[in-house]
């Protein structure tokens, strides 16, 4: 199921990527996290490992995710300064396309930028999922610390 919801949020992501975004390039593509049921019938020490992997995969993830938001960034700081430009334009009629156009530009970035994070919310939920799943029967505290 975690990987039909990671494939799903990818399609969404490249879905609402308009043209003038290809700056940034794709959004990064989050790994497929195993669902808990994979570690039935596995050993503690199989399990683990395949934890530890999905945790390396999900902070490689989002360090990827870092550059990718922080371009989305450069790019609604420029559309807002168009916007300021624009409105200073003493031409109405072409401020207003200008401005526009910027506003329209500024929402389909907020789009991209909702969509990774939605799509970074399912990859840290699988992961979850998968850890707790794991802490049932790990008793190893650097995997499955235990709470106070």
């Amino acid at each position: 199921m975690s990987k039909s919801l990671c494939f799903a949020a990818a399609i969404i992501v490249a879905s609402v990527v308009p043209a003038f975004a290809n700056d940034c390039g794709p959004a990064p593509v989050g790994p497929v996290i195993p669902a808990a049921s994979e570690l039935a019938g596995k050993t503690v020490e199989a399990g683990r490992a395949i934890v530890i992997d999905a945790y390396h995969q999900v902070k490689a993830y989002q360090a990827a995710l870092q550059p990718f938001r922080a371009c989305l960034k450069m790019q609604a700081d420029a559309q807002t300064a168009a916007i300021a430009a624009a409105q200073a334009d003493k031409d109405h009629d072409k401020a207003k396309d200008k401005i526009a156009a910027a506003k329209q530009a500024l929402e389909d970035l907020d789009k991209i930028n909702a969509a990774s994070v939605d799509a970074e919310t399912q990859v840290a939920t699988d992961f979850n999922t998968l850890h707790m799943a794991q802490c049932v029967n790990d008793t190893d505290p650097k995997i499955c610390p235990k709470k106070p």
